[in-house]
């Protein structure tokens, strides 16, 4: 073989190992990463704890879309008087509160 042959076909080869070095970087590069994600615990640990937050968010939503179905009618109108008047709320609720204690005094005279 003469020495201007091997220029040429080393030319070809240099290029073809020099991409196969550039795609074995890149595919270390993925593996590394890949191995960094796996090692980081505390990240893993704050991924897994906000899916298992979304989920129970999710369930707690749901929870209450049925339970608010389920409410009577009567109940309904009530809550909706009291978020419209909170001060007669407050008022029946300090009503109810004096009558107790009235009723517990009166219990411990007699």
């Amino acid at each position: 073989m003469s020495h201007e042959t091997t220029r040429t076909g080393g030319a070809g080869e240099r290029e073809q190992l020099v991409a196969g070095i550039e795609q074995n970087r890149q595919e270390l590069a993925k593996t590394v990463q890949a191995l960094a994600a796996k090692v980081d615990v505390p990240k893993r640990v704050r991924g897994s704890a906000a899916r298992m937050r979304e989920r129970a968010r999710e369930k707690v939503t749901a929870s209450l879309g049925r339970a608010e179905e389920n409410i009577p009618e009567p109940a309904r109108q009530a809550a909706d008087t009291a978020g419209r008047r909170p001060a007669l709320v407050y008022g029946a609720a300090g009503l109810c509160a004096a009558a107790a204690l009235l009723a517990l005094s009166r219990r411990k005279r007699s």
